[in-house]
């Protein structure tokens, strides 16, 4: 099935993942601390948005690319689906994809500002078992889709960058948010039943048994993170719109009893 090969070009792509990730944040150094930015902000504050246009602009090229591969799987063959083997576009974007997250997991731990022990988890496990996974010819349709919905990272980052940049009350920044939240049910709820239903139809008569337990205690994995990230944003969005809102007028018998 041409594992080695699969698995040398998946090895390339992801060491070219990393190496680029640590390019954009040394480019990044250079260009806040040259004498043409001038931005004020505290040390934590540097690390955070450090990390978030790393983040922002490492989510770009592998999710399209993950797209492009889902798009030429046999979507409607559910005896093969889960067994088809990765195109060099699919090794290629699960590769940069997890050369990314070591990347952003090494960052996150070596910065307390940025650890979160639910996003070093996730990105961790990600390296460990996509590349298996891919290189194994074992759900990558999956995987590819999880892999794709990485693009709305974008929405989340740029929010960071306006954020630490002081674009909280901006135009852009209310845009942004609401392109995010969008963009996230579009890209990660709404299409989450189709993926489940080719986990449940799908054919496992190839898999080894220790193939099988890996991927029914791995794959509801992302789906359930990203119904607990979806909650997370609903309740950002009301709490937004809570600050909005301006107190009603208590009645003026009320007003001279508290008083």
């Amino acid at each position: 099935m041409g594992f080695p090969g699969d698995t040398a070009l998946l090895l390339l792509a992801f060491l070219g993942g990393f190496l680029g990730c640590t390019a954009l944040r040394l480019l990044w150094q250079r260009i806040a601390r040259s004498k043409l930015v001038h931005m004020k902000y505290s040390a934590s504050d540097a690390i955070i948005l450090k990390g978030a246009i790393v983040s922002c602009c490492a989510s770009f090229m592998a999710p399209l690319m993950a797209v492009y591969a889902l798009l030429g799987l046999p979507l409607d063959d559910d005896s093969i689906i889960l067994v088809v083997a990765p195109t060099k576009t699919a090794l290629c974007a699960v590769g940069i994809s997890c050369g990314y997250m070591l990347y952003d997991a090494l960052y996150s731990i070596a910065h307390p500002s940025m650890r979160s022990p639910l996003i070093i988890m996730h990105h961790l496990l990600s390296v460990a078992f996509f590349p298996y996974a891919t290189c194994s010819h074992r759900c990558v349709l999956l995987v590819l889709f999880f892999v794709a919905t990485e693009i709305t990272n974008i929405g989340q980052h740029l929010r960071i960058i306006l954020q630490k940049l002081g674009f909280e009350k901006s135009r852009a920044y209310m845009i942004n948010g609401v392109s995010w939240a969008v963009g996230f049910v579009l890209i990660r709820i709404l299409p989450a039943p189709f993926f489940m239903y080719k986990i449940l139809s799908g054919s496992y008569a190839q898999f080894s048994t220790f193939d099988f337990l890996l991927a029914s205690l791995l794959m509801p994995i992302p789906f359930m993170l990203n119904a607990f990230w979806f909650y997370m944003i609903v309740l950002g969005v009301f709490k937004a719109v809570g600050k909005g809102k301006k107190p009603a007028a208590r009645p003026a018998s009320v007003a001279q009893k508290q008083s």
